[in-house]
């Protein structure tokens, strides 16, 4: 087990997300647009099916402008593949 920070970042109107721990992770991410979409709103699905954080969230895609890691015996580099983000919170027992 090894303790590090964590760093993330997302911008209000979701254009844009960063995450990082420093000297391991590197990973932003570019929300996509589309000749469908109004202008300044993000693709985005809501209550998606099957979502990692549970239903009733609001998925926004896009472009991993970097991503990449070499921590923990994991060596990867996805920068230019696809992303998304999904709001979530974390609580323990209380």
């Amino acid at each position: 087990m090894d303790f590090a920070p964590i760093r993330i970042e997302v911008d209000e109107d979701m254009s844009a997300w960063r995450a990082e721990i420093p000297g391991k992770v590197m990973a932003t991410a570019e929300a996509l647009t589309g000749p469908t979409t109004p202008e300044g709103a993000r693709v985005q699905v809501h209550n998606a099916p099957g979502a990692e954080v549970g239903p009733g969230q609001i998925a926004t895609w896009g472009r991993a402008t970097t991503d990449r890691a070499d921590a923990f015996g994991f060596t990867w580099d996805r920068s230019g593949k696809s992303s998304k983000h999904f709001p979530f919170g974390w609580t323990g027992p209380t």
